[in-house]
């Protein structure tokens, strides 16, 4: 096919040749030719010479399909000097026309996901690209930039200006441009800015400060004396001698005249203020974000946004509200906000909102909050009544925040506060509460989760019956009391001392630091990395198979152990930072996959048509997809470690059946299969200077036979390959992006959605998705009350770009039809998947499914089967959790008539 198409090349008109492009271009995407189909070299020289020459044409369009087409035809690295890829893509970056640098710097940005290093010269010429007069062009000279200065931190910068001349770190100056582009004239533009500002670290404080300044400060200043004024080369205007009716400069604005030249932008400075006050909110959701991750980095940045971010607690969007508490709790995790009383009045109103999740928030951030007066905090509690009284569902919510102001106001409470607080008088005996309300509850919670210095000074006022109720509260809202409870009570009240001092069930466990929960997400990494190369690097046992399979016992316990501890600080990491480093996920991912192997390899003399081999094969299969589809950017070594082992899954679901049930055709047909997956993987493999001794000798007993080999040989070479496979090491770069959607809960109605159950039902859908290459691949998959699932293409008008790889999904009208009769409530299962090309289709399919091929399954079917389109592609879902939404089905009656029938 390929060949045919080139020789096309060769007669075919302009526009012709453009269409072939895109059809090879598609191609690449949905089968992989270039990389997995041997195409003959006579003619990938015909179109390379073909792609060379239609870059010089005149037309625009065949311009940027040849430069599309151009990184898949020569792989990086192939080319070295004048005639590599890069150089040559990189000379159409400044093309006449806009279609063409657009094209030109995708491919550049491909190239760069795929382990291209980017040249430092080049950075200028990014730079002037993002004042580029067309959209596109501008949205992916951003992403270079911020590219080139991550790679090249410390490069330095010369800034020369009025025979002035000072040197800034890459690294600071692109940080600089790129918050100049916050002030862009596009929507998508100032968003994607926006996002990427949140990517730098180690930005200079100085710099990171002028984000929340619209006047440049005075250390970006600099002095210049530039002479007489007006002997510049401004001439109008020019005045000999000073004149005292000359209009000041507004204050504000920039005195073009003075003897200072700024060092910063005029338009970058207040960058993070401009994207806070934009009218769209999806450029507020990214300014919060952003500033979300610098503020983790800068304790001094993180003090500036805190009063920027509590003001958006009045933005008009519930989106954007969530967003900036989720940015503040993250912000107090690391050290607690002070809040000031404007501050705390801006909180209290947020308490009121009608979303239960803002709500929530609210509460998560004021228990990362302080208060420095008695006042302010008799006003909290007092909006904590309040909303225990108007929300009875936020109960829990609001006694963890309760738990948390009591350890952070001990010097605040004192015994006035008590006082006031639980109504005890001085001079009369208190009546006893009923233990039974919530609001007391709260108060009782609060006051118990001050230090232990603390409780001991108020038990001096609390009357007895506080204490009795301890029992009972606390096995009531387990988690909400310290340990130490006990000792806060009185040596008088022994019996509730001895109920207090019996063991529960749940201790609480040890807060740790940001810092902390670092170096423990870091270290299990490291320990997880450790057991892979012991399982990659592992040489042959000596002392028989026993050995082996104790050992391979061992370490697959070993490395569960290993992921579990990763898993575990990676929660602990979930309140504490947004960032999500996709490469240690994607190693931790391939090592759940080789735990699954290793107990493969361990039971390998006795997997014979059992379900629970079929699951292992299944999960092993599927995990390895799963990564290549959600991790953006690995490189080709990470790939080839995920084909390998696929093989391995695929021998694996094959020796669990027994071949001796089937047709023998078929039989022929699932060897066959399996036989050249292993070719394909040998040959590619071959092509690195990679030459595993079990994959070799499985080949080569596949070669060397003629006839098709019987069915006892192949089980003996599939059991050898298994018990003697040793994966390959996976370990991919730190540009690894992850591929992940968003879907928003707001358009969610909590009452179950009435419909006509004659007619199909409409659904909605909003989401966001970062870094999917091809927007053809996204799908959305709905799951039945049946179980059956559902895979829709989104129409393309749903489906608008934002930046290069991000899309946003507005889907108003999703036809689901759901066989219910009236009355059936039930609810019905949403996210968004990619669809991935299978390597092979059919055996593919049945491994995912953790199904073996039914022993009355026919030959013909097969070849049906096996042509079937839809089964050559996989689902794999980048939403981090599915939508539910309730239905109701319900049958609506005609009106009755307004006319009488005589």
């Amino acid at each position: 096919m390929v060949a045919g198409l080139t020789l096309a090349l060769t007669t075919a008109e302009p526009s012709v040749r453009c269409e072939i492009y895109q059809a090879l271009g598609s191609l690449y995407e949905v089968k992989g030719i270039f990389t997995t189909v041997d195409i003959p070299d006579d003619a990938k020289s015909a179109l390379d010479a073909a792609i060379v020459s239609d870059l010089n044409h005149s037309q625009h369009h065949l311009r940027s399909a040849a430069l599309a087409l151009l990184p898949i035809v020569r792989p990086h690295g192939q080319y070295t000097g004048p005639n590599s890829v890069f150089n040559t893509i990189c000379s159409y970056a400044a093309d006449a026309h806009p279609k063409v640098r657009q094209a030109a710097l995708c491919a550049i940005l491909r190239q760069h996901m795929m382990g291209a290093a980017l040249p430092v010269e080049m950075y200028d010429e990014c730079v002037v690209a993002t004042k580029d007069d067309f959209e596109q062009v501008r949205l992916v000279a951003i992403e270079l930039v911020w590219a080139i200065s991550s790679a090249y931190p410390e490069y330095p910068v010369v800034i020369e200006k009025y025979e002035t001349t000072e040197t800034i770190r890459l690294l600071d100056d692109a940080f600089v441009k790129l918050c100049d582009m916050v002030n862009d004239s596009s929507v998508i533009v100032r968003q994607r800015a926006c996002a990427i500002l949140g990517r730098y670290r180690d930005v200079k404080h100085t710099f990171l400060s002028q984000t929340f300044s619209k006047q440049v400060m005075s250390n970006l200043r600099r002095f210049a004396h530039r002479g007489p004024r007006g002997k510049s080369g401004r001439k109008r205007g020019y005045h000999p001698k000073p004149s005292n009716t000359s209009i000041p400069t507004p204050e504000g604005d920039a005195d073009v005249e003075s003897d200072e030249f700024r060092l910063l932008d005029s338009g970058a400075a207040g960058a993070f203020v401009h994207g806070l006050e934009d009218e769209y909110q999806e450029v507020r959701d990214a300014a919060i974000e952003s500033i979300t991750e610098l503020s983790i980095g800068s304790t001094e940045f993180a003090a500036k946004a805190v009063d920027f971010l509590v003001d958006m607690f009045n933005d008009s969007s519930d989106r954007v509200r969530l967003c900036a508490i989720r940015a503040l709790v993250a912000i107090g995790d690391r050290s607690i906000i002070q809040l000031t009383e404007e501050q705390l009045s801006i909180a209290l109103s947020a308490m009121k909102d009608a979303s239960h999740i803002v709500r929530e928030g609210i509460y998560s951030f004021l228990a990362v909050s302080v208060v420095a007066q008695p006042e302010a905090l008799t006003k909290l509690m007092a909006a904590m009544k309040s909303s225990l009284d108007k929300y009875p569902d936020d109960q829990m919510p609001i006694y963890k925040a309760l738990m948390a102001l009591g350890l952070s106001h001990s010097d605040v409470i004192n015994t006035a506060f008590v006082r006031a607080l639980l109504g005890i008088s001085e001079h009369y005996l208190s009546r006893e509460a009923r233990i039974d309300d919530t609001v007391y509850a709260g108060n009782v919670i609060l006051l118990m989760n001050t230090d232990l210095p603390t409780r001991r000074d108020l038990a001096l006022v609390l009357p007895d019956y506080v204490f009795s109720h301890l029992p009972y509260l606390r096995d009531k809202y387990r988690g909400c009391f310290p340990q130490n409870l006990v000792r806060s009570v009185p040596y008088e009240l022994e019996f509730v001392r001895q109920m207090l001092e019996q063991p529960r069930d749940d201790p609480a466990i040890a807060q740790l630091s940001l810092d902390d929960r670092w170096r423990q997400k870091s270290s299990a990494l490291a320990n997880v990395r450790n057991v892979l190369d012991l399982v990659c690097d592992r040489e042959e046992l000596h002392g028989g198979g026993d050995i082996e399979r104790s050992w391979q016992t061992e370490t697959a316990a070993l490395l569960a152990r290993r992921i579990g501890e990763f898993e575990r600080s990676s929660e602990n990491m979930a309140a504490g930072t947004t960032a999500v480093q996709q490469a240690d996920h994607a190693v931790v991912d391939y090592a759940k996959a080789i735990e699954l192997m290793l107990v493969v390899q361990s039971r390998a003399a006795t997997m014979l048509r059992r379900q629970e081999h079929f699951d292992l094969a299944s999960s092993i299969m599927f995990g390895l997809y799963k990564i290549e589809a959600r991790s953006l950017g690995l490189d080709p070594g990470c790939r080839l470690a995920l084909v390998y082992l696929r093989l391995f899954a695929h021998a694996a679901w094959l020796h669990a059946h027994s071949m001796a049930r089937y047709d023998k055709r078929l039989a022929e047909r699932l060897y066959a299969e399996f036989a050249l997956r292993a070719k394909r993987t040998e040959q590619v493999l071959r092509n690195r200077s990679v030459h595993p001794s079990e994959l070799v000798n499985l080949v080569q007993q596949q070669t060397e036979s003629t006839n098709p080999m019987p069915a006892n040989d192949h089980a003996e070479s599939i059991l050898a390959f298994i018990a003697g496979f040793k994966p390959l090491l996976f370990s991919p770069a730190g540009h690894c992006q992850l591929v992940s959607a968003n879907c928003s809960k707001t358009a969610i109605a909590r009452r179950p959605v009435e419909f006509n159950h004659i007619f199909p039902l409409h659904l909605s859908l909003t989401a966001s998705l970062s870094w999917v290459a091809h927007r053809s691949k996204i799908v959305v998959v709905v799951t039945l009350p049946t179980n059956e699932i559902i895979t829709l293409h989104p129409p393309p008008s749903t489906l608008k770009p934002l930046s290069p790889m991000h899309w946003s999904l507005e889907w108003d009208k999703i036809p689901v039809s759901l066989p219910l009769s009236s009355g059936e409530s039930t609810a019905v299962g949403m996210t968004i998947a990619l669809q991935h090309t299978a390597d092979i289709p059919w055996s593919d399919s049945f491994i995912i499914k953790g199904a073996m091929v039914p022993d009355t399954y026919k030959v013909e079917s097969y070849y049906k089967a096996a042509g079937d389109i839809g089964r050559r592609h996989i689902c794999i879902p980048i939403a981090d959790a599915s939508l539910s939404i309730g239905v109701s089905p319900v049958e609506f009656k005609p009106p009755p008539s307004t006319f009488t029938r005589i």
